[in-house]
């Protein structure tokens, strides 16, 4: 009789070990979720705003959760695409709010937001920007943000028009000269540090070791108070 329990119960181990094995086997073999990238989630929460279709809130969760750049974008375009009262329609006035460069962009080319041709000074945003004044105009004699990438691997002191000063869940990142994405833009780099919002038209100084990350002359700011605002 005890030979007979122990049989059954080898058998019946046998047999949960084969069916967690034909268990493994098939989830190893289900091909994984593909998970659209941060473009392609940004690009279809425009494309809900242009034909109503896929699930917005969906789309937004995700960006939230995995692509804070892109969701502040789509935040920013989402938001402005709405009818409403409180619709700005000058592309001008968003710049000066803080819309992100690209989702004014979209919004120009939606037709929702327009420029004042009257006012040389608000670009469309990718639009060709002027030359960079010599080093001698800039605040106390800086070296200007368009001939840093000629100084990588020295200290010096850097300045630029601002363009922007974007905050993410890394630090604030603080454009000159250029704006994000141009590669031709400088940036003063904040880590885990969030910054008082910055008036449009300032001139930025900012003193630090000068590098290149991805073609982006940049530089690491650790305190604040080190960067220089000039009206």
């Amino acid at each position: 009789m005890g030979t007979l329990i122990r049989t059954m119960a080898t058998s019946l181990v046998a047999l949960a070990i084969g069916a967690a094995l034909v268990s493994c086997s098939s989830v190893s073999h289900r091909p994984a979720a593909q998970v659209p990238n941060c473009s392609q989630l940004l690009a279809a929460a425009v494309n809900h705003v242009r034909t109503a279709a896929g699930d917005i809130n969906a789309i937004m969760q995700t960006l939230t959760e995995n692509c804070s750049d892109e969701y502040e974008i789509a935040v920013d375009y989402v938001a402005n695409s709405a009818e409403s009262e409180f619709r700005i329609d000058s592309c001008d006035e968003l710049l000066r709010y803080g819309m992100r460069n690209e989702a004014v962009a979209l919004l120009e080319e939606d037709g929702t937001c327009t420029f004042d041709a009257k006012a040389p000074a608000a670009q469309s945003p990718g639009a060709q920007q002027p030359a960079a004044p010599p080093a001698a105009e800039w605040p106390e004699g800086g070296l200007g943000w368009n001939v840093a990438r000629d100084r990588v691997g020295t200290v010096q002191r850097v300045c630029g028009p601002l363009m922007s000063a974007r905050e993410t869940a890394d630090g604030t990142f603080v454009n000159v000269g250029r704006d994000y994405p141009s590669a031709e833009r400088f940036t003063f780099i904040f880590w885990d540090i969030s910054l008082q919002p910055i008036a449009p038209g300032a001139t930025i100084c900012g003193r630090g070791e000068i590098y290149l990350y991805n073609g982006v002359a940049q530089m690491e700011m650790f305190d604040p108070r080190d960067l220089e605002i000039w009206r």
